[in-house]
C-alpha cells in the first residue's frame, strides 16, 4: 500500500498565540488597584471605583491571569467612567483583538489614531488587526507606517513579516525577521517565523537549524514543535516528526494543525486507533481539518465498491 504523506505546515506569526503574531503589552496608569476597588468591581459596584483601578485590574486579568474576556469588563468600565482616557481605550482595543473581535478593536484603533495619528503602536496594532481579518494588503500599509514611526521595533518587524509570507513575499519576510532577531536575539517567534518563510522558500536545512534556535530559546512555544515536525517529515525523520507533534499537542491541547499533523503521523505508520483518536478531538476545534483527515482515513482503509470489478 503506498505510504501516506502530508505536510500541513501552521504559520507562525509572534507571541504564544497560533499563527503566532506578537502581541504588544497593555498599558497601566501608575497607580495600583487597592483591595476595597476589587472588592467593588467584584460586587458590580462601580460606581465609585477609579477608571485607573479599573484599567490596572483589567492588565492583571489579561496579563497575568489571561482572562481577556474579564479584562475587557474592566477596560470597557474605566472607558464609560472616564471616556477620554487613551490608555483605557488602547487596552480595550488589545483585549479585542486577542478575544477574536477583529471589528471591534479596528473601530477603537481607529478612534485612537484621529488623536494621535503618529503613533506607531496604533499603527501597528491595525496592522495586526487587519491581518488576523486576513486582509493582508491592507495590514502591511499600517505595517510600513509603524516602520517609518519606528523603525526597531522588532515586535513589528516580525509582524510584517507574517503578512509578507501570507502573501507569498518570503524573501522580503526573512530580510524583516533579520532586523527583528538583529535587534532582539532572544527573539524565540522571529527565529520561528523566519523558519516558515525558509522553508517555503525550498531551503529546508536553514529552516530546520532556524526553527532549532527558536525552540532553544523558548521549548514551550507550540508551532515551533509543529514546524519542526513538518520539516523532519521532509526529511523522511517520520518518529522524531511525531515526538515533535506530541509536544506541539501537549502545549496546546486545541492546536488543530497539531492534532491533524499527529493523526497523519500516527496513519503513516498504520496505527488506524490512534489516529481515530487524534480525529474525534480534532472534531471539536477544526471541522475543516477534521474533514480532511477523515478524508485521508477513508482514501486508506476503506474500498470503493464502484471501483472493484465484479468476479462474476
Amino acid at each position: 500500500m503506498q505510504k501516506i504523506f502530508i505536510i500541513f505546515a501552521v504559520i507562525i506569526l509572534s507571541s504564544t498565540v497560533s499563527a503566532q503574531m506578537k502581541m504588544r503589552n497593555l498599558q497601566t496608569i501608575a497607580e495600583n488597584p487597592t483591595d476595597a476597588a476589587q472588592k467593588e468591581i467584584k460586587n458590580d459596584s462601580t460606581t465609585t471605583a477609579n477608571f485607573v483601578e479599573l484599567n490596572q485590574l483589567g492588565v492583571k486579568k489579561a496579563l497575568v491571569e489571561k482572562d481577556y474576556k474579564q479584562a475587557l469588563e474592566f477596560f470597557s468600565k474605566a472607558v464609560e467612567i472616564q471616556p477620554d482616557c487613551f490608555i483605557c481605550k488602547f487596552n480595550l482595543g488589545r483585549s479585542f483583538l486577542e478575544v477574536e473581535k477583529y471589528d471591534d478593536a479596528i473601530r477603537i484603533f481607529n478612534e485612537l489614531i484621529t488623536v494621535k495619528p503618529n503613533s506607531a503602536e496604533l499603527n501597528g496594532s491595525l496592522g495586526e488587526a487587519y491581518n488576523k481579518k486576513e486582509l493582508f494588503e491592507e495590514s502591511l500599509a499600517y505595517f510600513q507606517k509603524s516602520l517609518k514611526l519606528n523603525p526597531k521595533d522588532p515586535i513589528t518587524l516580525s509582524n510584517y513579516a507574517i503578512s509578507l509570507s501570507l502573501l507569498e513575499k518570503f524573501e522580503e519576510a526573512v530580510g524583516n525577521l533579520d532586523k527583528a532577531i538583529k535587534l532582539q536575539p532572544d527573539f524565540a517567534e522571529a527565529y520561528s517565523n523566519k523558519g516558515y518563510a525558509l522553508f517555503k522558500l525550498g531551503r529546508q536545512k536553514e529552516a530546520f537549524e532556524t526553527l532549532k534556535k527558536a525552540e532553544k530559546l523558548n521549548p514551550n512555544i507550540a508551532q515551533v514543535h509543529n514546524n519542526l515536525g513538518v520539516v523532519l517529515d521532509h526529511f523522511g525523520k517520520n518518529d522524531e516528526a511525531r515526538k515533535h507533534y506530541l509536544n506541539a499537542v501537549r502545549l496546546k491541547p486545541d492546536y488543530a494543525e497539531g492534532i491533524c499533523n499527529l493523526a497523519i503521523s500516527y496513519l503513516q505508520k498504520g496505527e488506524r486507533e490512534a489516529a481515530y483518536q487524534q480525529l474525534k478531538t480534532l472534531e471539536k476545534v477544526h471541522a475543516g481539518l477534521a474533514e480532511m483527515v477523515r478524508d485521508v482515513i477513508w482514501s486508506r482503509y476503506v474500498v470503493d465498491a464502484s471501483k472493484v470489478k465484479s468476479q462474476d
